[in-house]
């Protein structure tokens, strides 16, 4: 696909039409699988990373579930391209590095995705808006029956074999972003880490292990994968997310109340930064739209609806932003180019 079709494909989660979204950003089910008859990727010379890419091909051409999709050579993509993926939560980082039969699958709707030979042979993924993990995992469950036919790599006492023993099990991270600015700012965050890993789960940056934190998005996700079915596993993340949602409520009524108009002079300045700047970074740029996100949820600013506030966190990224303008920009350039995209995507907002 050519940059231009990345930013138009239609990506499902960012509509934001699933439960509690507004806090719970999107619910995402990651399945790692192998085959039998190959060694781990990082063990393939080219010549089986490409049969392996060959046999995965041959599946989807007669899977009515995925036949539709769009088949990515990550080495046809250039950099951008294959970050703007990344940015959209379709790829993940080490993947856009690209290699011999590294292969996207991405289906009509963006809410499929499949990496194949990254760290596993088979990394299907399924993202959804909201707090919507069985309904994830019912459409992971169908995905990962397609691939069956290849033989997955499998042990009776420990499961399915992961190149990472971590993974050995069930070979699934179940994770939901959500967006906790209330707890960040009420310095609540490390008891909810603390608390997470108390009970088997791990909370991570926006892009997962080892990425920061950007605009108070933070990922929820089992951290074991052995020992528990995956019913079990979605049962514990979602009933530890529903608690973090209706803590950020709590969290944010209680600011409310202390804060007052401290809090209101905080929000829209925040808005008044993003109306008028001249020049802002994509750090900046996604602390100050947190703000103002959580501001239109306490009806303290205008009405931002979850489906502008996901494409706007979007269009701040270094690389949408390069796509945007049509041109490789220098860091300052793009920061130019930033504050300008906020400002006319905000005043077409507001006038509504």
């Amino acid at each position: 696909m050519a940059r231009r079709d990345l930013l138009t494909h239609p990506i499902e989660w960012i509509k934001g039409k699933g439960s509690s979204s507004n806090i719970a950003v999107s619910s995402r089910i990651r399945l790692a699988r192998n085959l039998r008859d190959f060694p781990f990727t990082h063990r393939c010379d080219e010549e089986k990373l490409l049969v392996i890419a060959d046999k995965v091909k041959q599946v989807i051409s007669k899977s009515d579930l995925l036949k539709n999709s769009d088949v990515i050579e990550m080495d046809s993509l250039d950099p951008l391209s294959r970050w703007i993926l990344v940015e959209r939560h379709l790829i993940s980082p080490p993947f856009a590095s690209g290699g011999p039969g590294r292969i996207a699958v991405i289906d009509p709707k963006g809410v499929i995705s499949v990496m194949v030979n990254e760290e596993d042979h088979l990394r299907i993924q399924v993202i959804l808006a909201g707090l919507e993990l069985s309904e994830v995992w019912r459409i992971a469950n169908k995905v990962e029956k397609v691939f069956e036919e290849l033989n997955y790599a499998f042990d009776r006492d420990f499961g399915y074999l992961t190149a990472c023993p971590t993974n050995v099990g069930t070979g699934m991270r179940a994770s939901v972003m959500v967006h906790i600015p209330a707890l960040e700012m009420s310095k609540q965050v490390t008891t909810l880490i603390n608390e997470c890993n108390r009970i088997g789960l791990t909370v991570r940056g926006t892009y997962g292990e080892g990425s920061d934190v950007l605009g108070s998005l933070y990922q929820i996700s089992n951290q074991i994968t052995l020992g528990l079915s995956e019913e079990e596993l979605i049962d514990k993340v979602s009933s530890a997310v529903s608690q973090v949602v209706a803590e950020e409520e709590r969290a944010r009524t209680v600011m409310k109340h202390k804060l007052g108009i401290s809090l209101d002079d905080r929000i829209w300045r925040a808005f008044g930064i993003l109306c008028y700047s001249r020049m802002i970074t994509s750090k900046e740029a996604l602390e100050l739209i947190s703000l103002v996100k959580m501001g239109s949820d306490m009806e303290i600013t205008p009405k931002i609806s979850v489906e502008e506030w996901n494409n706007l966190v979007l269009g701040v990224q270094p690389n949408h932003v390069q796509v945007y303008a049509g041109k490789q920009l220098s860091p300052s350039e793009r920061d130019v180019f930033r504050a300008t995209f906020l400002r006319e995507r905000l005043k077409t907002i507001v006038g509504k």
